[in-house]
């Protein structure tokens, strides 16, 4: 996989440079604070070749955070995402929060130094959905749609043999143990992990984790399935235990977020996550 290149910039959200022997591009772009680092990594690899185009996985600022800055570098780039996320990133309360959160990543991650950015630079200009295809030559990138960690959270198939796949399938840490954040759909969650599974992927690049080992890949989709299983699950003994959802979420925090956790997500993300995923495995009860 000599055409699949790690260049993510720092911890906390992961990017992979794809190379085809005409464009080029990225999935997702991690946070604002490794944005230069980002940078650098990329301008190494592709030496005097252009960067073409950025996938985005959906519109959380762990994906997208470095958007503005790969604009600028690169100004011809084609940002590429969903319809729903292209809208998001047109709301001014959605462009202060990712702004916020970038900010209170760069202390958590430990390096307190957020260069401004114009919120202008943080847009899809280009509209992808399930089932389109996009040549880079040599590679291709096809689009699968994987709701449930948000409406229109999409997968990236590549070549055929490599899944990309999205947070709705959940995200694996070092240990093999795999984390949900179910922040819109229980059912939508389970249909995107079994509609991945189908797929079969020979490799499996996971987010926030990265390239799978060989080992994990054969129960990866079964462990997703019962990660995804035990949250829901508990959430709904303590709402029928008669708990409120402040008392819920507290629980949760205390049996889910683990070592590993922390040092996946701040606090005030992990917070918002699962305040989401309370409210949306209640609403489907």
């Amino acid at each position: 996989m000599d055409y699949i290149v790690n260049v993510t910039g720092g911890k906390g959200g992961n990017s992979f440079l794809l190379l085809g022997d005409q464009k080029t591009a990225l999935v997702d772009c991690g946070m604002a604070y490794c944005a230069a680092n980002l940078i650098n990594n990329v301008k190494q690899v592709l030496n005097t070749r252009a960067l073409d185009y950025v996938f985005v996985s959906h519109s959380h600022y762990d994906h997208i955070g470095a958007l503005p800055y790969l604009r600028e570098e690169w100004p011809h780039i084609k940002i590429c995402g969903t319809e729903y996320d292209q809208n998001i990133l047109n709301r001014d309360n959605a462009l202060k929060t990712i702004k916020k959160l970038n900010m209170q990543a760069a202390g958590f991650y430990g390096q307190g130094i957020f260069n401004e950015y114009n919120n202008d630079l943080m847009k899809i200009d280009t509209v992808i959905s399930d089932g389109d295809i996009i040549d880079l030559g040599s590679v291709n990138i096809k689009v699968i749609e994987t709701p449930g960690h948000t409406k229109y959270t999409l997968s990236f198939l590549v070549n055929n043999e490599v899944l990309f796949a999205s947070e709705s399938t959940g995200c694996m840490g070092k240990s093999g143990k795999i984390y949900h954040n179910i922040l819109v759909s229980y059912s939508n969650t389970i249909d995107s992990i079994n509609r991945c599974r189908k797929i079969n992927p020979e490799f499996i690049i996971s987010p926030h984790y990265g390239l799978v080992k060989k080992s994990d890949t054969l129960n990866y989709w079964q462990n997703s399935l019962l990660a995804a299983k035990k949250s829901r699950d508990f959430i709904l003994h303590l709402f029928n235990l008669g708990y409120g959802k402040e008392k819920i979420l507290s629980e949760y925090e205390n049996k889910f977020r683990d070592e590993e956790s922390r040092s996946m997500q701040p606090i005030t993300a992990f917070r918002l996550n699962i305040q989401s995923m309370i409210e949306a495995v209640l609403n489907e009860r």
